[in-house]
């Protein structure tokens, strides 16, 4: 069903409508969270917080169920301007944040130079961070303790944003949250490792595909996904060629897992591998446990071995137990 941004005329014909809006919705994840007076509402009107050089609003009017809420603009001259968007009670837990968001989007992009729109809400304001994400937004930042909350200790600020390229493309970008480089890049019989200098699409494709592994290029989506949520990142390359990668995940405390370790079939059998894992596990020199999971291969398990690793199987002798499904 259509969604229209119809643009709000606070000094004339919306004024009452204005009024009635702010005075009888509670807007219980919002700053003031109960209905403001009419003395404010008329105050934000004179002092231009509806329609100013920088801001405007618009109502919300679905084609189904009618005028449902509002939106109000801001910083409309910069390249990423902010939104403040209300829906009224009683259409709310309808499934028409999406749209609504969707269609300040398209508003945004086609009518503004904006490159990027934010949006921000309370942490607890479980409704809203889900309506940005199924938008396609990105959770950008958290700021703690940033959102004032009347008669109680202030509770964190949670940022999403679009950019203009996912909006004309309507693919989501992948933000590399672990993006800290650990150690300075170090170049070692030829080869230099980086850390969380992660490596093009077609590189990662090109390096995954050189091992055979097609349960990753086959979904080439989803192993970009993984790559940049990974919380370690060790790349291995040869004049400029990725030749090499390893990546770990971990819980940043007690575990970390190393996910991966592969290197081009033309260059194995130089050390880079054992460069490759050592590096990745610098950030972790104090996580209680480490673990992985490899195929039946003794190749593998001497050089596994060769790293401190133990077995956990009845066979080694391990008290431990590995179990995968």
């Amino acid at each position: 069903m259509s969604m229209q941004l119809t643009r709000v005329d606070p000094d004339d014909r919306d004024t009452g409508e204005l009024i009635e809006f702010y005075t009888t919705e509670e807007f219980p994840f919002h700053v003031a969270t109960s209905g403001w007076s009419e003395e404010s509402v008329r105050e934000r009107i004179a002092t231009g917080y509806f329609l100013g050089e920088t801001n405007e609003t618009f109502w919300l009017d679905h084609g189904e169920y009618g005028r449902i809420g509002i939106v109000r603009l801001e910083d409309l001259r910069d390249e990423t301007p902010m939104l403040d968007l209300r829906l009224a009670a009683r259409f709310r837990g309808l499934g028409l944040g999406v749209a609504a968001l969707n269609s300040i989007s398209d508003h945004m992009f086609a009518n503004t130079r904006a490159i990027r729109v934010e949006g921000q809400t309370r942490e607890d304001n479980c409704a809203m961070r889900s309506v940005f994400e199924r938008a396609g937004w990105t959770k950008e930042a958290h700021y703690r303790q940033a959102w004032p909350v009347a008669g109680g200790d202030p509770l964190d600020s949670v940022a999403y944003a679009i950019l203009r390229r996912e909006w004309e493309t309507g693919v989501r970008d992948v933000l590399h949250w672990h993006d800290r480089r650990h150690f300075p890049e170090r170049t070692r019989n030829g080869i230099t490792y980086s850390s969380n200098d992660v490596s093009s699409r077609s590189e990662l494709l090109g390096l995954y595909d050189s091992v055979g592994w097609s349960a990753y290029t086959n979904d080439p989506e989803r192993l970009i996904l993984s790559v940049l949520n990974s919380a370690h990142v060790v790349c291995a390359r040869e004049k400029g060629t990725l030749v090499g990668l390893a990546r770990v995940i971990s819980d940043f405390g007690t575990l970390v897992y190393l996910q991966d370790v592969l290197v081009d079939p033309r260059v194995q059998w130089r050390g880079i591998g054992t460069e490759l894992v050592i590096r990745a596990f610098e950030p972790f020199a104090d996580v209680r446990q480490t673990v992985l999971l490899t195929d039946d291969d003794p190749r593998l398990t001497a050089f596994y071995a060769s790293l401190g690793f133990s077995e956990a199987s009845p066979s080694a002798g391990a008290a431990l137990r590995a179990f995968v499904r």
